[in-house]
């Protein structure tokens, strides 16, 4: 016969309930993150229609068909030469500044490599966009 205390189980904390609220926690902290995320980088543009300093016709245009095929005053130039030719036209301007055409057939990401590639110029340039207005409904 034994004398004494009964041995009862040591304490312990149930994990596996534990780990499904942790990995409920973390889906909605994920699920949150993306919403609150900004849609692509920063970008600060300079507006023809609201900024009486920027002077269109004495802008650089680049236009921005695809990757494949983009133009910096009309001329045929390679998606990956942008930044040389517009430092070129931009030489000797006095206030530099660069009107960026991006057709709808491009992508974002051709749209943003382009004004990455003109914003690392020195300087840098201001850089509009063109204001199309309403489109008619079709």
């Amino acid at each position: 016969m034994r004398l004494g205390r009964p041995r009862s189980k040591p304490p312990s904390i149930p994990v596996i309930p534990l780990a499904n609220l942790a990995l409920v926690v973390w889906t909605c902290v994920m699920v949150s993150g993306m919403y609150s995320a900004s849609r692509g980088p920063a970008l600060r543009f300079a507006s023809i229609d609201r900024d009486g300093s920027f002077d269109e016709s004495a802008a650089v245009r680049v236009e921005v068909f695809s990757e494949q095929e983009t133009k910096v005053d009309g001329e045929p130039v390679p998606f990956t030469g942008i930044a040389a030719a517009v430092a070129r036209r931009l030489a000797g301007r006095p206030g530099p500044s660069v009107l960026l055409v991006v057709s709808p057939d491009a992508s974002y990401e051709s749209m943003v490599t382009a004004y990455a590639a003109i914003v690392e110029l020195p300087g840098p340039p201001r850089i509009a966009f063109p204001h199309h207005g309403e489109r008619a409904p079709e």
